[in-house]
């Protein structure tokens, strides 16, 4: 018995329907790069010509600024264009004009903005020759293989000569065999030839158009700025903790203590008053206990742990008094797609979600969704409550979403007066899995 398989009919059309779309994905590229690029030039070298020369009366500095932004929309339309065809390239971070003189000229100091300006001429030449091979490339093919329909309309005169004629074979035979032979040749190869000078074109404006170093820079701000509003989520929890600590479990010790001290004086002159008293410190006891239980459950609550997120968020759905539905995807419950991290802040959005619902939202329902979408999480929890939630400091929302931007996360929260309410949160999938996944597909 053979093992080999012969190739599917229906999988070879949907490769050549594949191959027939990017190539004509490649092609509008390299047209619609053709007209921006000479659209680009036509505006942009005159507004440098003229901001170059009135730079001695000052002038020519702001021509030179709005020639740079413009350079720049120019460029973010050949990034669109790429993407269409399926490079991406990074767009870069453009400085902000400030107030005051220099303020509005903080665009001259831009590398980048030259590196703009610099790629208009270059995608010129560059996108005037890839669409003058482009074109003809792509006309030939089916010009060739229809040469036996058209050419009976081609002036029939003793000097009509062709290719065939020059090669030494005269005669309409051969030279219809010779432009259908050229026609399946253009046809065949004008995939590759597209695809060609599109990654050309790709390659210089990843060159030109993505400036690595201000990535690079981004990130780290971004970075930053998350770390420090992670900790700043830590410091409210702490705050949080230490404020409900005083207020509940040490409460409750502190009137334990002094009911046993009145239990002891009582013992030998009122027995039955001082187990009475006894009894109301067991029960003290007993709720300074549950209390410091369900503290302990918002430091590290072991149910996620142990059972996942499924088990959690049900757990915490069941303890409230609001009628919650929760429906999260499997693959979420004990698999690697979010980290330790990122499970803990899906936790606590969703803790701190509800709570604040059974506090203030006169919800008689709420649901609370966990999807994967791609490469992030997306946390969904609604009610049909009052609405006027907010994450606004003094709100019950508030540090959310420093704990989010701990793990690269955002929130954003829909509450109009009236409701409905809905919270909408993302954590990105963890980058280990995100990969396998990738590489399985």
């Amino acid at each position: 018995m053979s093992d080999t398989t012969e190739p599917s009919p229906i999988d070879g059309s949907t490769r050549l329907a594949r191959i027939i779309r990017q190539s004509g994905r490649d092609l509008a590229c390299i047209v619609g790069g053709f007209f921006i690029a000479l659209f680009g030039f036509i505006v942009c070298v005159p507004m440098f010509s003229a901001g170059a020369g009135t730079i001695p009366i000052v002038f020519g500095l702001f021509v030179l600024t709005a020639c740079l932004v413009v350079a720049g929309g120019f460029a973010q339309f050949h990034r669109n264009l790429l993407a269409g065809a399926g490079y991406q390239l990074r767009r870069p971070v453009y400085p902000v004009g400030r107030k005051g003189f220099w303020g509005k000229l903080r665009r001259l100091r831009s590398a980048q903005s030259w590196r703009d300006l610099l790629h208009i001429p270059i995608a010129f030449i560059i996108g005037t020759t890839s669409f003058c091979i482009a074109i003809p490339w792509v006309v030939a093919g089916p010009a060739g293989l229809t040469f036996w329909f058209w050419s009976r309309y081609l002036p029939d005169d003793s000097e009509r000569r062709g290719l065939a004629w020059l090669l030494g074979f005269p005669g309409d035979l051969p030279e219809i065999a010779l432009n259908s032979v050229l026609g399946v040749v253009f046809l065949v190869t004008a995939p590759f030839v597209l695809r060609g000078l599109v990654g050309l074109q790709a390659a210089i404006g990843r060159g030109l158009l993505v400036d690595e170093a201000s990535h690079l820079r981004q990130q780290v701000s971004e970075l930053t700025t998350s770390r420090a509003a992670a900790g700043e989520a830590e410091v409210h929890t702490l705050r949080r903790l230490e404020r409900d600590l005083h207020d509940g479990p040490q409460q409750r010790l502190v009137r334990l203590g002094m009911d046993l001290g009145a239990a002891d004086r009582r013992l030998d002159t009122d027995p039955e008053s001082a187990r009475q008293i006894l009894r109301q410190a067991m029960e003290q006891s007993q709720e300074a206990l549950a209390e410091i239980r369900t503290l302990s459950r918002g430091i590290a609550p072991p149910i996620l742990a142990e059972h996942g997120l499924r088990a959690a968020v049900t757990a915490l759905a069941a303890r409230g008094m609001i009628t919650t539905t929760v429906d999260i995807d499997e693959e979420l419950d004990h698999s690697r797609a979010l980290s330790d991290a990122a499970q803990n802040a899906v936790y606590f959005v969703v803790a701190e979600s509800l709570a604040n619902k059974e506090k203030h939202s006169a919800a008689t329902g709420c649901a609370v969704e966990i999807r994967r979408v791609g490469g992030i999480v997306v946390i969904t929890i609604s009610d049909d409550g009052v609405g006027g939630a907010s994450v606004a400091k003094g709100h019950g929302l508030a540090g959310l979403s420093d704990r989010l931007s701990g793990v690269d996360g955002t929130l954003i929260v829909s509450s109009p007066i009236g409701g409905p309410t809905m919270i909408t949160a993302t954590v990105p999938v963890n980058a280990k899995d995100q990969r396998a996944a990738s590489e399985l597909r």
